[in-house]
């Protein structure tokens, strides 16, 4: 019988053992006790690192590693490092197996400096040559190893990207700068010890709300607060300039709702961080001549804007007029799902931007004119008024929930203090109703919540869709804010003040 012949049966029947048992050391293992060993890794990806799983198990064959995966040349080169590194530090490599490592996900192009660590120590922890540690989902194995064992830390690992404060195992670093991980540090293979190596994650900083400040607020000035911190309405400031306006956008800063664990965590992954030193919610305030990628977001990979920075917290525009229109219209979609997608080069990334929408203006040159106002005489044209009025698209202003025409005469006696115990009570009552914010929430749960002769008849209203939706959103803040689990006639008449009046007479404007 030829040779070859001779091969291919045996590797038959190779195979066929290999679904029964196969031979480590001295011992037989069934196949059905086989365990696949998995870690988290990261691998290179456009100049950043992103997460990559290492999937390792040992199957009868010529004793190697083999990459399955995708992985490019230079991968498969550190095969050779992996065992000599293993038996420098005197630990056994199979003799009649082969290491099969699977990383995922499989449709990437594989390359990286710090997999060696990873699969060494997968190997490692699965022969029980280690203790293998308790790991979770935010723990990771990343270095690079020398031929005698000892452990590096590779110099891309400041790069990684959109992780909530992850737990890294690694070598040593010339540098100190945790950038946003924590280093758990080992010298060389042998000191792959405990089960504390990874000792869990550290807490999160605590919630701290800034102090109050000085300022104090009229009375439409303290409802419009608790309409927009309690619904989380997007609202357009409106008024002549040092009128106030501003200092009600940071106010609503302060009144924001204690994220919950879900929340919070969404927030990290976008920030890596809080917005300040206070660990609170972000506020994002872009100038008006920021470009377009950087407030949508971009790059050769796609990398969260501005706009998704503010996730979670307040995205303060102020002077909206000034913005490009192309960023103006690129917050139609923030507005409508809570969310922004991005798409470059082949490659689709979606951001979470559900943040409440502040944004402040000037609505002529002079800033002093308020629609349904006696004109104000100043040195700007008419058509130059018009021109810059002009600049706020219909279809933009519609997507505001909530228009306020601020002036300054306006008698100022609450405090913000006093404004943050009504809202946080009627929070409390929203949430005993298993109710979010009214932004956020469906136009079916809404129209349950409407008393029965209003269930159908809301509709009717001759305005348009978005502005009747508004109006209903608004309704079910105004009965949160009384403890009201219906939505009545009266909390419909009252929205209307806020989210519709305001818009009609906008539109009638002529100045």
């Amino acid at each position: 019988m030829p040779k070859e012949i001779e091969r291919s049966l045996e590797n038959i029947r190779l195979s066929e053992m290999a679904e029964h048992y196969f031979v480590f050391g001295r011992g037989a293992v069934l196949a059905a006790e086989l365990r696949q060993m998995k870690i988290q890794s990261f691998i290179q990806d456009q100049n950043q690192l992103i997460p990559v799983e290492v999937e390792l198990s040992l199957w009868p064959g010529i004793p190697g590693i083999q990459f399955l995966g995708m992985a490019d040349r230079h991968l498969k080169e550190s095969a050779l490092r992996i065992k000599s590194a293993i038996k420098a530090q005197g630990f056994d490599f199979p003799k009649a197996q082969q290491i099969l490592v699977n990383l995922r996900p499989s449709h990437l192009i594989k390359t990286s400096r710090g997999l060696e660590l990873a699969v060494a120590a997968a190997y490692l922890w699965e022969t029980e040559q280690k203790k293998k540690p308790l790991l979770g989902r935010n723990d990771f194995v990343y270095g690079e190893l020398s031929l005698s064992g000892e452990v590096f830390e590779p110099e891309d690992l400041s790069t990684i990207e959109n992780l909530s404060h992850p737990v890294v195992l690694t070598g040593r670093s010339l540098s100190s700068q945790t950038q946003g991980f924590t280093r758990q540090v080992i010298r060389n293979l042998a000191s792959l010890a405990s089960p504390e190596m990874f000792p869990g994650q550290k807490a999160k900083p605590d919630f701290r709300r800034p102090p109050w400040g000085p300022e104090k607020f009229s009375q439409r000035e303290a409802e419009l607060l608790q309409i927009v911190a309690l619904g989380e309405h997007s609202v357009l400031l409106a008024g002549p300039a040092g009128a106030g306006k501003s200092t009600i956008a940071k106010a609503l800063h302060l009144l924001l709702a204690e994220p919950d664990p879900d929340r919070l965590e969404s927030i990290y992954k976008v920030q890596k961080k809080f917005s300040d030193s206070s660990n609170y919610l972000p506020l994002v305030k872009p100038h008006h001549s920021i470009p377009l990628m950087s407030m949508i977001g971009g790059g050769s990979v796609p990398l969260a804007g501005e706009i998704s920075r503010a996730h979670g917290g307040i995205l303060l525009l102020d002077e909206l007029l000034e913005f490009k229109p192309q960023i103006q219209e690129a917050l139609r979609e923030p507005f409508e799902e809570g969310l922004i997608r991005v798409a470059r080069a082949g490659k689709l990334q979606i951001f979470p931007a559900q943040s409440l929408i502040v944004a402040t203006t000037n609505l002529c040159p002079c800033g002093e004119a308020i629609p349904g106002e006696k004109k104000i005489s100043c040195r700007f044209s008419k058509t130059r008024c018009d021109s810059y009025s002009q600049r706020l698209s219909g279809p933009l202003l519609d997507r505001f929930q909530i228009l306020y025409f601020k002036k300054q005469e306006e008698e100022r006696q609450v405090s913000l203090a006093e404004i943050f115990v009504k809202v946080e009570k009627a929070r409390a009552f929203q949430k005993s109703q298993g109710r979010r914010p009214a932004t956020w929430q469906s136009l079916e749960d809404l129209e349950k919540d409407l008393e029965k002769n209003w269930q159908k008849s809301w509709r009717e209203a001759q305005i348009s869709e978005r502005r009747n939706q508004a109006r209903l959103r608004v309704a079910r803040t105004f009965a949160d804010l009384n403890f009201q689990t219906k939505i009545t006639s009266l909390d419909l008449q009252k929205s209307e003040n806020w989210s519709l009046h305001h818009f009609e007479r906008m539109k009638r404007w002529d100045l």
